[in-house]
């Protein structure tokens, strides 16, 4: 019995250990994220608006679908 505490305590020592590691290497890839993000969107999306988000942002293609097909008939 005393074994498998000891051992048990070891596990989960690592995975713990494992985690911790896995958060801090994940940090910074997610602020070099964040930093491109800006070009694309005025705005960041809220998880809870993304409904609104994914309108706005087939409106702004749209607009910009019909301001390149009003450039191209021009001769």
């Amino acid at each position: 019995m005393r074994y498998f505490v000891i051992v048990a305590l070891i596990v989960g020592g690592v995975i713990f250990l494992r985690q911790q590691t896995t958060q801090k290497a994940e940090a910074p890839k997610k602020t070099a994220q964040v930093a491109a993000q800006p070009t694309l969107t005025p705005r960041p999306a809220s998880e809870h608006d993304w409904a609104k988000a994914a309108i706005d942002r087939t409106n702004e293609v749209r607009q910009q679908v019909k301001r390149e097909r009003a450039s191209n008939e021009v001769p």
